[in-house]
């Protein structure tokens, strides 16, 4: 649409809303506006604009829903395929024995001797 005309009827009760119609020329456009202000319309409601289009590229943001309560899940971001196996597997059983003995660190947050927060720099630096 290189180089098009545009007229534009507002509507009475609100003027940021309206009927356009694209034409070819400006010959056209003023045929129509001829048309509109013999119909009635009032003047003040008719455009006309000499328009040219405008490239426009679209990116996809990603849309954010927070549930109320815990129990709402997300929707799945997409699906995955089905993948069938070909031969059945059995899974093998995880054995957990309560005579295990569970270390526990002698200090907090060190392990091996580090400490996690010496990792870190500070910013008063």
């Amino acid at each position: 649409m290189p180089g098009t005309t545009v007229v534009m009827v507002l509507d009475r009760d609100d003027p940021k809303r309206g009927a356009i119609t694209i034409l070819s020329s400006p010959q056209e456009a003023a045929r129509v506006a001829e048309t509109l202000l013999e119909a009635g319309t009032e003047l003040e409601r008719i455009r006309v604009f000499d328009a040219t289009e405008l490239s426009m590229k679209v990116e996809h943001k990603p849309v954010v829903s927070l549930g109320d309560t815990a129990d709402d899940e997300p929707p799945p971001a997409y699906e995955e395929p089905i993948v069938e196996p070909e031969a059945e597997l059995e899974p093998e059983p995880f054995v957990v024995s309560s005579s295990d003995p569970i270390e526990e660190a002698s200090e907090p947050l060190v392990r091996n001797g580090i400490r996690f927060s010496s990792l870190f720099k500070s910013d008063d630096l």
